[in-house]
């Protein structure tokens, strides 16, 4: 996965992924607005064909970069459990 980060300050990273679906960036925007240290978790496109703009503000100058990560691994392990029952079936 490739990202372009646009802005990033204390509190608000602006982030462009690279060739990534609706699929993935909706997963990652709820993961991360079911944390209580985010304010805004968003992302849209400028133009039609153009890559997902994920935007994260954080309450309490919280690091969004670590907000994002954090919700990247809790979806990672949600599909290693999901993995591990379709093995066992």
């Amino acid at each position: 996965m490739e990202i372009k980060i646009i802005e990033l300050t204390d509190d608000r990273a602006k982030i462009a992924f690279v060739d990534e679906s609706h699929t993935y960036m909706n997963a990652l925007k709820e993961e991360m607005l079911n944390n209580p240290d985010v304010d805004i978790a968003q992302y849209y496109h400028e133009y039609i064909f153009t890559d997902p703009i994920l935007l994260v503000k954080t309450k309490n100058k919280k690091d969004p970069i670590s907000v994002i990560k954090k919700a990247a691994k809790n979806i990672a392990k949600d599909c290693g459990k999901l993995i591990t029952q379709v093995s066992k079936a």
